[in-house]
């Protein structure tokens, strides 16, 4: 299991990314502005449609990182979904909100 410290920091930085993804997030659902002529208005549209694929990768991130903040305070941070054994740290120190160990990720991706 991880202990305390490890935990403590992995929340820091969980906390730290969700604030970081809800600005992207709500930076991306303005629409941008370049001005009133016809290529300005063609290019706003290309813009804030590519946004909102962008805005959708950073929605469902940001619900891992709420998914993984919630395991911290349930006591279950760290433990795969899949076979219910520890996360390598050195993954979690990478991916802090990820679900599976190793094992169970190369499993699933076949």
């Amino acid at each position: 299991m991880l202990s305390p410290e490890i935990i403590e920091k992995q929340k820091k930085a969980l906390i730290e990314e969700k604030s970081r993804l809800e600005k992207k997030i709500k930076e991306l659902k303005q629409y941008p502005d370049y001005g009133q002529n016809e290529d300005d208005n063609a290019k706003e549209t290309a813009d804030y449609e590519n946004n909102l694929n962008v805005e959708g990768q950073l929605v469902f991130l940001l619900s891992k990182v709420n998914k993984a903040l919630k395991a911290i305070d349930n006591g279950t941070y760290g433990v795969c979904l899949k076979c219910s054994k520890a996360i390598e740290e050195g993954r979690l120190e990478i991916m802090p909100y990820a679900e599976l160990c190793i094992s169970c990720r190369k499993t699933e991706s076949k």
